[in-house]
């Protein structure tokens, strides 16, 4: 690997074990032979924290000029940002556009124009690329986005519970409005933990949720308002950004003890809900921890991300949505089964548990 590539591996090495993130190492490695994206200027807007950093590691060992944005709508951890110049990644400024590629999450970019294309990270940017000038390959469409969507997003929520003081879960009612695959493993996790969850859904999911599992149209507002007052506590994850706007009985829900939290990259719950009177000020619950997403989680997904953009140096393809290679999937797949610790993971999202 070049000099920075190789002291970002040595710094986060630090903090996690080759074996959870083994992919992002493999790719680095072969990628500092090849040199794939040498010369081109990438923007990458995933969520900073100290695991982003093993992404930007690739990056760089691939030759690419990486810049992370000076304003975002992400959550971040400024400490981290702070790092930045030590290994050789620049925050964005104007002058610094047009950029080569564009790694995007939430569509936060998809204004600007890049050279060859976007990879957009989540299923909330896709509807800012439904009129896309460039190719755009979507993350969330792949296979492996639901290691971290699943079992990640699960696993994080119910680890920033704990961070806040909230861990007493056994027997506790859980309304999770939106069963997506987010929702999916928040429910999962849930129920694992003892608690009573009711799911909440604009479309009848009832036949698809585990017999214990109660379910409420979301579209029924009396139905769903009866539920969030009964509820210890409700998390948002349906991936719409006002998602619950008009639905609430808000004179009852401010006065009521009713947890709030929302899992969503958007404000799901509206500017019709305080920013106080939601965990985290209505941002992902997990972005309160160090590690939003658990590094063996979230590392396929972000070798994924990197991948899609020398998909991006073919030519002519179609300006519109596109998923990912499925060889590039099970590529990535095979390695992080063989060399890291998710392949129990892989075989419960196969299994027919979720």
């Amino acid at each position: 690997m070049n000099e920075q590539a190789e002291k970002l591996r040595e710094y986060l090495l630090q903090y996690y074990p080759a074996q959870e993130w083994p992919t992002l190492i493999a790719q680095a490695e072969e990628w500092s032979q090849t040199r794939p994206l040498q010369g081109l200027k990438v923007l990458d807007s995933t969520p900073l924290y100290r695991n982003t950093l093993a992404k930007f590691m690739a990056l760089i060992a691939a030759g690419a000029e990486v810049y992370a944005p000076t304003r975002t709508q992400m959550p971040v951890d400024t400490s981290i940002r702070s790092l930045l110049p030590d290994f050789g990644i620049k925050l964005a400024e104007k002058k610094d556009n047009p950029f080569d590629i564009i790694l995007d999450c939430s569509g936060q970019f998809s204004h600007l124009q890049p050279t060859l294309g976007y990879v957009e990270l989540t299923r909330s940017g896709v509807p800012r690329y439904e009129r896309a000038h460039k190719p755009v390959f979507i993350v969330d469409f792949s296979r492996i986005k639901r290691l971290e969507a699943v079992l990640g997003t699960g696993d994080g929520f119910f680890r920033a519970m704990k961070q806040l003081g909230y861990d007493d879960f056994a027997g506790r009612p859980l309304l999770v409005v939106g069963y997506g695959k987010v929702g999916h493993g928040i429910t999962y996790y849930a129920r694992k933990y003892g608690m009573k969850v009711t799911v909440a859904d604009a479309v009848d999911k009832s036949g698809e949720l585990p017999g214990d599992v109660a379910f409420v149209n979301s579209s029924d507002n009396a139905a769903l308002n009866e539920a969030v007052l009964h509820s210890w506590c409700v998390v948002t994850a349906t991936g719409k950004i006002s998602a619950m706007r008009n639905k609430l009985n808000l004179p009852d829900l401010m006065t009521s003890p009713v947890l709030l939290a929302n899992m969503g990259v958007e404000d799901e719950y509206s500017s019709d809900v305080p920013a106080e009177r939601v965990l985290n000020r209505k941002h992902p619950i997990n972005f309160v921890l160090e590690d939003p997403t658990a590094m063996r989680f979230i590392e396929t997904t972000m070798a994924l991300h990197n991948a899609c953009a020398l998909d991006l140096l073919i030519q002519d393809l179609p300006h519109k949505c596109l998923s990912p290679c499925r060889d590039t999937e099970e590529r990535l797949l095979r390695i992080a089964i063989s060399q890291g610790t998710i392949g129990a993971d892989v075989e419960l999202l196969n299994s027919e548990i979720l």
